[in-house]
């Protein structure tokens, strides 16, 4: 009887670390492709983006489209937002920094949207504010006690 007792507080104990141990999600950029036509300007984004658990969890994901400190930022769960913000001068953006972000820029004009999106992949359309030119992106997903980023991505804007 204290073996199986002894047994079932291992599995007991270990479950519970095994789900202590989740920090947020992979988020993952690895593939940036920029495109142009029409006098409209979009990019393809691929990677791992934990979509699924974004639109039922307790987080709120982003895509940061940035060239110097002008940005567009795709919460996956509302309207796109644009604007400048210092934060991204560096071309980093860390945790210290995030909440300025979020703070930053007013609803993006019409057009700019999130087109396709999926578990490996988000479509999006740009404003003309992000010309032709090196352009960053990156991944943020925002947890209640952190954000959690994806690598930045570089390409190019045609």
């Amino acid at each position: 009887m204290q073996t199986l007792l002894r047994s079932v507080l291992a599995l007991a104990l270990a479950a519970g670390t095994a789900l202590a141990g989740f920090t947020g999600p992979t988020l993952t950029l690895s593939r940036a492709t920029g495109a142009s036509g029409d006098g409209a300007r979009g990019a393809r984004f691929e990677g791992s983006f934990d979509f699924p658990n974004a639109v039922q969890a307790d987080y709120s994901l982003h895509l940061v489209v940035f060239q110097g400190t002008t940005f567009v930022r795709f919460p996956v769960t509302g309207g796109p937002v644009s604007g400048t913000s210092a934060t991204l001068a560096d071309g980093i953006l860390d945790a210290d920094e995030t909440p300025a972000l979020l703070a930053a820029g007013t609803p993006a004009p019409a057009g700019i949207r999130i087109v396709q999106i999926a578990a490996n992949g988000i479509t999006v359309t740009l404003p003309p504010a992000l010309g032709p030119g090196p352009t960053r992106a990156l991944l943020v997903a925002v947890l209640a006690d952190h954000p959690v980023f994806s690598n930045p991505i570089d390409f190019t804007l045609p």
